[in-house]
């Protein structure tokens, strides 16, 4: 039995290394759990624009939840502010993830309804980066693509959003965000 337990914990040691890396090509969410800010400053339709930005991930159900948070300031000087949330869960195939359910106003949980204005979410996970598809059905039939490709960098990560109507881009933006561990406070 004892040499059982020695083949077995060097299998173990051997393996872990290779259980590792298989976590990061098929999708492991885990590196993404934690808290980032950062600010971004684009060009918007009325000059230059600037946008504060929050992304937390949390272990959910067996997958994960991200919810992400924009403030921005109007011409008048009133912040607007936007959040999302959308729960995942594992896909059947590995590296993605199927949007579950969101959270409304109210604050209540509800299943996605693209078909009632919601977007069709999903999730792929692809070594050090999670990018995250929203598919939207525009009032007129055409639909709008969202992509928030989020990278691991050091001390946080690389946010590139774009955003196409109908094959015609609207925006881009690109942004760094930094680990909240890090004590940053935006405004």
């Amino acid at each position: 039995m004892r040499a059982f337990k020695v083949v077995f914990f060097i299998g173990l040691l051997v393996l872990a290394p290779w259980r590792a890396a298989l976590a990061q090509t098929t999708g492991d969410f885990q590196p993404f759990l934690g808290d980032f800010v950062g600010q971004v400053v684009y060009a918007g339709p009325a000059g230059l624009a600037k946008r504060d930005l929050e992304v937390s991930v949390r272990r959910e159900r067996g997958g994960f939840s991200l919810k992400w948070t924009t403030i921005s300031q109007k011409s008048s000087g009133k912040l607007k502010r936007a959040e999302y949330f959308v729960a995942f869960a594992p896909a059947k195939r590995p590296g993605f993830y199927a949007a579950t359910d969101r959270i409304n106003r109210l604050g209540v949980r509800i299943p996605i309804d693209p078909l009632a204005g919601d977007p069709q979410v999903w999730a792929k996970i692809n070594g050090k980066t999670m990018t995250v598809y929203a598919v939207l059905i525009t009032d007129d039939g055409k639909h709008e693509v969202q992509t928030y490709e989020r990278t691991l960098v050091p001390g946080g990560m690389e946010l590139n959003f774009s955003r196409v109507r109908d094959g015609k881009p609207l925006k881009a933006i690109t942004a760094k965000l930094q680990s909240k561990e890090q004590g940053i406070n935006l405004r």
